[in-house]
């Protein structure tokens, strides 16, 4: 594992900085709505993004939250990637986020994942990506804590259709490491939306988000209003 991890550290070193800030662009993601789940009812669902983007470079902040009565779903997350300068369509990242999930009993989750990604098809129609890595938890589970390293292989599709869109996320965490008590934290993360602009800056988005964790929690369905516009910024 220690050999891994310095393969993956020094080609992040090795692709390089690019100091130039070509193509920069910056945009702003906002959603506010409802979020149903068999367990938990109905509540209200929330979505805040902020994006960075040049040529060869990708950092991303976004907070999610489906907040019911009695139970709550919330999870910050950052992620940055580099693309290979000399390998376009192969690149580097790092995500590290914060998660709090009462339905499946997190307290709190801290975690990191980092590897490598294959950028299969980039257009102004949407894109496709696989990635592959490593992935590392500390966290509060049932009251007690705990340190648990994962593989992780995910996909990512988008695709546009004039002012319908759709995204399809897929995470899988194959846990490695062993715990005293035998708690399997395998778990697979679905995402899956549908969105129509109706109009330059607003849309309506539905979809669900699913973990799949000891077939403990069923999806969640949502249905909100989005908001998304780009930023003047130049740093």
């Amino acid at each position: 594992m220690k050999n891994y991890l310095l393969i993956i550290f020094f080609i992040s070193i090795a692709i390089g900085h690019d100091t130039k800030k070509n193509n920069l662009k910056w945009k702003q993601y906002f959603r506010m709505g409802a979020v149903s789940s068999e367990n938990s009812y109905l509540g209200i669902a929330g979505y805040a993004r902020l994006k960075r983007t040049t040529f060869s470079n990708f950092k991303d902040v976004r907070i999610f939250s489906h907040l019911y009565k009695y139970n709550t779903e919330l999870k910050l997350r950052y992620k940055s990637s580099q693309r290979f300068l000399s390998f376009q369509s192969l690149y580097s990242f790092n995500t590290l986020y914060y998660e709090k999930n009462s339905i499946l009993g997190v307290d709190l989750r801290y975690h990191l994942n980092q590897g490598l990604g294959v950028i299969i098809n980039e257009s102004i129609f949407g894109n496709a990506t696989i990635e592959t890595g490593v992935a590392f938890d500390n966290s509060d589970y049932l009251n007690t804590v705990q340190k648990t390293t994962y593989a992780r292989s995910a996909m990512s599709f988008d695709r546009k259709f004039q002012s319908l869109s759709t995204k399809v996320e897929v995470d899988y965490f194959y846990q490695i490491s062993k715990i005293n008590d035998n708690t399997n934290l395998s778990r697979l993360e679905l995402l899956n939306e549908f969105e129509w602009n109706f109009s330059k800056y607003l849309g309506l988005i539905a979809g669900f988000t699913w973990t799949m964790q000891n077939n403990n929690q069923p999806p969640s369905y949502f249905i909100t209003i989005s908001y998304k516009d780009p930023l003047s910024w130049t740093i």
